[in-house]
């Protein structure tokens, strides 16, 4: 298990360090300036800013720092100024994201049309995934969008190969470039639905910071949140250090504690027969905290079935137990039966921290050696279920049971009189509280490299080493065997004592008395069964256990590259990139010693280890093809190819097409056409098993809402790489008559052949209906029929397809414009979705495009953003909107009541307050999310926990206000 200090005392560890160094250069240090970059991609010169001024824009629009003079160029290893990539870019600064969501980065890049589903702390978010945020573009999946810090890559923070975006050092973000297009030829593997690159102001001098505080309207969601970070200059100038530490943590919000978050709104099955499910409130779950029966053994049915509906209050009384409307093998409206909707968090609580430092220094003036380092930690502890025994899992009290006799003598009588010999129960265990899961992350991570230039060719080099160490505990957690001993007490007769040492009179667990070692267990402690609260202390700590993993993840990366002029063209410069990357992940995966026997009632992972290594070297070129002739004003080519080698799949070919075409000065046409890669993951190839619980409608049974299925999550040995055409055509306009105004337009086409993914069991059911066999081999099912068992593992699916328009448009007023003293901005985005489609092997293609409600694929997303910064006060105001959609669109008005999810807007706010503090300034603000504390719309999950909104999609926290204070030397 990893043990580690704990986050607070490491964060005053940090802090020090930090005040340290501030203390150190304080004499020298420079007031620093914020990073916020233009609004378009297009050309300094182009973008027509007006003039820096202290605490404004450092960085051109085509992505040139203008502080160092360091040409980045966001799509592209071609550093040449003026150049701009055909490829699709969103750039976001540091400012707009903080006023967006001052939380996290997840947080706040999720606002963004093409990352709105990334997951975060919500309920249902998994137990594997604990205290992390993981970004998502086109809905393609985490796996599929390539994480990066600076253009290079970060060690996984996960079995499935993705990176939390939240252990990245938010406090030198200058800014986020997201490339919404196949990018593998020039980033790398798994950049099939694009890259997501956070740039550092790795040359910052001075210290700034901040501290803030949030708390929701309901008094709850507590937020704390500090940065500080400082950066100077050394050895005259030739040498810069920067270090950056962070702590946030955020208490959660318990279930139910939302007035849309405890209706208990969901499907269930319809009497009437159409539709076979319609939407009721006050859904339960059948069964109860303290005990119910649901039928005995041994007799006639007629007998059997006179122990029918049974329960046991506390303290062991019987009472009947009401069984509510609409009730279902699982499932009724009302009555006595448990509120599931009541067991997860709303939002999941979190507590991490982390720290950064990078140092560089310049050798000479073309050669400069630099390393940094990041250090990341998280902590997050769930609810996760009861310890739950449904009618897929129910228990057996024999008629002889010692607590029966007790407590119930009368049904005891009443089995003796009929002759039934055992009673079948339910129970929902609320002893020391829920399952709950506790997961630990803790990343190191660190780079050594060199860069430099050889005449007018750049070359970059440069090695890191990361680790991820993982602790994954189910705790409370009960071990099936014991319980299933511990249940079965009798009372210790003289006949029966043997040389078990107990009293007589006393009550045991059969296996105390037992006579044959091979079956007597004398730690075993009785279970009383009856009523909540009845089991003694000694009977929890025997049933009840931690299902425990841990994951060690390390990651060795080299890379090596040359970039610049080739030869002068007829149309100007030929520049190019070559290089070369070395990378090699593995993942030990351990466990406790009765999970991998599937001890336990949730969890029960099995170890298993895995690597890889991967070889790739590319070129790039970026060729002028037409310039200053009539409609062509500029022609560029941008062309890339990439061959990798896996170390498990082979070697595979990735490349880029791209033109850019200036027919007049205002106008940009863009098109690229690539060919991208993504091999399957660690996880995806060895995992070797782990248990969790699924939910579906089964249409073999007339569409009756079974939970409590046993699913087994596992890996897939025969997987092969996929493979995705994407397609980008775009048009950038930024008027000359408007200087300003920049209008943009992308169509993206990506579809994947070959694409990993595990089939939601819900989606299997429904292929395996249809007659496609390789989804009816996913499940098992019992000799009536019923599904007990389904195995969630990878597949390569035929294919995968999605389709899309992105829309930006953005307009500045300068500063100064009709007597204002600050500067006045507009930013609008949106995505149209136009297909978003899966192909089963052998089976018939499913889009999901449009769909609002089970799955979070809304025809249209858009945000909208005004922000005034003046020389004394700001303002910002954001509306985040979420189109309207199908509940599911396989499931039409005979199957399901709710068809139509209708569209939700949020509108959130900040205003701030600029105050000078000697040499520095300090800026006040007021941060109000969600302001009109609008409630999601109704739309349950599909899930054994299920809840009446989808998370993904909307705003399920309603009014959220944070205060707080930046700083600045």
């Amino acid at each position: 298990m990893i043990q580690t200090q704990p986050l607070r005392a490491r964060y005053i560890g940090v802090s020090l360090i930090s005040l340290a160094l501030a203390a150190f250069a304080s004499p020298a240090l420079a007031a620093g300036q914020s990073s916020t970059p233009a609004q378009d991609d297009r050309t300094a010169a182009e973008a027509q800013p007006a003039a820096v001024e202290p605490g404004e824009a450092t960085t051109n629009a085509d992505g040139t720092d203008a502080g160092s003079g360091e040409i980045v160029v966001t799509g592209s290893r071609v550093p040449r100024a003026g150049f701009t990539a055909p490829t699709p870019i969103t750039i976001v600064g540091t400012e707009q994201l903080a006023k967006a969501a001052p939380s996290t980065l997840a947080e706040s890049l999720r606002q963004l049309p093409a990352l709105t589903n990334t997951a975060g702390p919500q309920r249902n978010a998994g137990s594997q995934r604990v205290g992390q945020s993981f970004l998502d573009l086109r809905s393609l999946g985490p796996n599929r969008t390539l994480t990066l810090l600076d253009g290079r890559r970060v060690v996984s923070t996960s079995l499935t190969g993705s990176v939390d975006a939240n252990i990245l050092p938010s406090g030198v973000v200058q800014r986020v470039e997201v490339v919404t297009g196949g990018a593998s030829a020039a980033y790398g593997s798994d950049a099939v639905a694009g890259v997501v690159n956070f740039i550092l102001d790795s040359e910052f001098s001075g210290l700034k910071g901040e501290v803030s505080k949030g708390i929701s309207q309901y008094g709850d969601n507590a937020e704390t949140r500090a940065t500080l970070s400082g950066g100077t200059g050394f050895a005259g100038g030739q040498g810069h250090v920067l270090v950056s530490a962070e702590y946030f943590k955020n208490d959660g919000v318990k279930p139910g504690a939302r007035p849309w978050a405890r209706t208990g709104v969901n499907f269930i099955n319809n009497p009437g027969g159409t539709p076979a499910l319609f939407l009721q409130s006050d859904i339960r779950a059948v069964g109860t905290l303290g005990g119910l029966i649901i039928g005995g053994n041994g007799g006639t049915a007629a007998n059997n079935a006179l122990f029918n509906g049974i329960q046991f209050l506390p303290g062991g009384v019987a009472a009947p137990y009401s069984y509510g409307t609409l009730t279902t093998a699982t499932q009724q409206v009302g009555g006595d039966g448990v509120s599931t909707e009541l067991i997860q968090e709303l939002n999941r609580p979190l507590e991490r921290g982390s720290l950064y430092a990078h140092v560089s220094f310049d050798v000479s003036d073309n050669f400069t050696l630099f390393a940094d380092g990041m250090y990341g930690r998280s902590t997050s502890t769930v609810n996760n279920t009861y310890n739950r025994r449904q009618p897929s899992n129910p228990f057996t009290i024999q008629r002889d049971n010692a607590y029966l006799a007790t407590f119930a003598p009368q049904i005891r009588d009443r089995m003796l009189a009929t002759g039934v010999t055992s009673l079948t129960m339910l129970r929902f265990s609320s002893e020391r509280g829920f399952i709950v899961t506790k997961g630990d992350s803790e990343t190191l991570q660190g780079t050594l490299g060199a860069k430099g230039k050889i005449g007018d060719l750049k070359w970059n080099a440069y090695y890191t080493h990361g680790e991820t160490k993982q602790s994954n505990d189910v705790l409370n957690n009960e071990i099936t065997a014991n319980f299933n001993r511990a249940i079965d007490a009798v009372f210790v007769t003289a006949a029966n004592v043997g040389t078990s040492g107990l009293a007589v009179g006393s009550i045991a667990c059969r296996v105390n008395v037992d006579t044959n070692p091979n079956n007597n267990d004398p730690s075993c402690a009785p279970f009383n069964v009856f009523g909540v609260g009845s089991p003694s202390d000694a009977a929890l700590n025997y049933t009840r256990g931690t299902s425990a993993s841990d994951a060690l993840i390390k990651a060795d990366l080299a890379a090596v590259s040359l970039a610049g002029p080739l030869f002068e063209g007829w149309a100007g410069p030929i520049d190019f990139a070559i290089g070369g990357e070395y990378r090699k992940e593995s993942i030990n995966f351990t466990t406790d010693a009765l999970s991998p026997t599937g001890a336990y009632l949730l969890g029960n992972p099995t170890p298993w280890s895995g690597s890889y290594n991967v070889k790739e070297a590319f070129a790039e070129l970026v060729v002028p093809l037409l310039k200053d002739v009539p409609f062509f004003r500029q022609l560029e080519l941008n062309a890339a190819g990439r061959i990798t080698d896996y170390s498990t799949s082979g070697k595979v070919e990735t490349w880029k097409l791209g033109l850019s075409w200036k027919p007049v000065e205002d106008l940009r046409l863009r098109a690229t056409r690539s060919r991208d890669i993504r091999a399957p993951n660690l996880s995806e190839l060895f995992q070797a098993g782990r248990q969790s619980i699924a939910a579906v409608n089964d249409p073999f049974k007339n569409n009756v809402r079974v939970t409590g299925i046993l699913q087994i999550n596992s890996g897939n040995p025969n997987l092969t790489p996929e493979f995705a055409d994407t397609f980008t055509a775009g048009a950038i306009y930024s008027p000359s008559w408007l200087p300003g105004l920049n209008l943009s337009v992308d169509y993206y086409d990506i579809s994947i052949k070959n694409a990993i993914s595990p089939i939601p069991a819900q989606t299997a059911v429904d292929q395996c209906f249809l007659n496609v066999q390789s989804a009816c081999d996913l499940f098992t099912r019992d000799a009536n029929g019923n599904i007990t068992r389904f195995a969630a593992l990878p597949i390569n699916l035929a294919s995968a397809k999605t389709r899309g328009v992105d829309f930006e448009a953005g307009y500045s007023i300068p500063r100064g414009f009709a007597g204002l003293d600050g500067q006045f901005s507009v930013r609008v985005l949106a995505s149209y979705l136009a297909k978003q489609e899966t192909t089963q092997p052998g089976g018939a293609p499913v889009d999901r495009a449009g769909e609002a409600g089970v799955n979070p694929f809304p025809r249209w997303r858009g945000l909208a953003q005004i922000n005034y910064d003046g020389e004394h006060t700001g303002a910002f105001l954001q509306a985040r909107f979420i189109g309207s959609g199908d509940y599911d669109k396989t499931r039409g008005p005979a199957l399901i009541d709710l068809q139509h999810v209708p569209a939700a807007a949020y509108l959130d706010g900040q205003i701030s307050k600029k105050i000078a503090a000697g040499s520095g300034e300090v800026e006040l603000f007021l941060n109000v999310r969600n302001i009109l504390n609008s409630a999601p719309p109704l739309a349950p999950e599909n899930a054994t926990l299920p809840v009446a909104y989808n998370a993904l999609l909307h705003d399920v926290l309603g009014r959220v206000f944070r205060v707080g204070a930046k700083f600045k030397y």
